[in-house]
């Protein structure tokens, strides 16, 4: 159970299967919203690595074009230059094109598309610290956080490794860091703010077999900057949109219509 002190609306669905975490967080952030969808809808519509998952930067447009705000907070060196994170949104897309120019990752290629167009739909890119103060800003204000971070440090668990039937299993020699999406539903405590909730859609995971648990701050810090080994390494934050902006786009359609616009 979650502790009452917490973001209790939050409920999490256990991922249908190895690869569909990062719908099933998003879709758990939508339910928090009292946006109802179906999980099935949300996983149909977020678009998929070939090798399996996703990626925040494709969780944080499939909001976008729900017409949610989101920002995503990046600590992936392999997409962005430190030296970036200051330009407006126009240049930033000129630097992720340009660099698409001189490096052939097709990771990398997959991942630059996806933030040009999350910038395009009006996303946020930022660069914070990584730290609790940072966490509480969005905690104080009842807004959960969607993470991608390194399973395999988060669980201490062994690298894991696909068998010859498709399976996900546990090998601690030939086995890879797993990355994994969660969603962070506040911190435990308000006054000591040590643990921060977790609402996990893998509910076998090796932690504790639950989609609810607490982990210390310092070791979630730690496996969300692991994540970058898995191209994860993120926050996103995604907000509903002001109900005033709604309203004045709104006005502005049905003018436009009548108008014959």
């Amino acid at each position: 159970m979650l502790p009452v002190t917490l973001l209790n609306s939050l409920r999490i669905l256990t991922q249908p299967d190895d690869s569909t975490c990062g719908p099933t967080s998003l879709h758990a952030v939508y339910q928090y919203y009292k946006d109802v969808i179906p999980l099935e809808q949300v996983i149909s519509e977020v678009s998929f690595l070939e090798e399996g998952g996703t990626l925040a930067v494709l969780l944080g447009c499939h909001a976008l074009r729900r017409g949610y705000k989101a920002r995503i907070y990046t600590y992936n060196l392999h997409v962005f230059d430190p030296t970036w994170f200051k330009l407006p949104s126009e240049k930033l897309i000129l630097n992720l094109r340009e660099q698409l120019i001189y490096k052939s990752d097709a990771k990398l290629h997959v991942a630059t598309h996806a933030y040009i167009e999350f910038l395009e739909l009006g996303g946020e890119i930022k660069h914070k610290d990584l730290t609790l103060s940072l966490l509480d800003r969005y905690f104080s204000r009842g807004i959960p956080l969607l993470t991608g971070l390194s399973a395999t440090y988060l669980y201490n668990c062994a690298r894991e490794r696909t068998n010859d039937r498709g399976e996900a299993i546990y090998d601690d020699v030939r086995g890879e860091p797993l990355g994994h999406f969660v969603v962070l539903a506040g911190f435990d405590n308000e006054q000591e703010k040590e643990h921060v909730i977790v609402a996990d859609p893998y509910q076998e995971n090796p932690l504790v077999g639950n989609n609810y648990y607490n982990v210390p701050i310092q070791r979630l810090i730690n496996a969300i900057m692991l994540g970058i080994v898995t191209y994860d390494a993120n926050l996103l934050a995604i907000e509903p949109q002001p109900k005033t902006s709604q309203l004045s786009e709104q006005t502005n359609f049905h003018a436009q219509t009548s108008s014959g616009q």
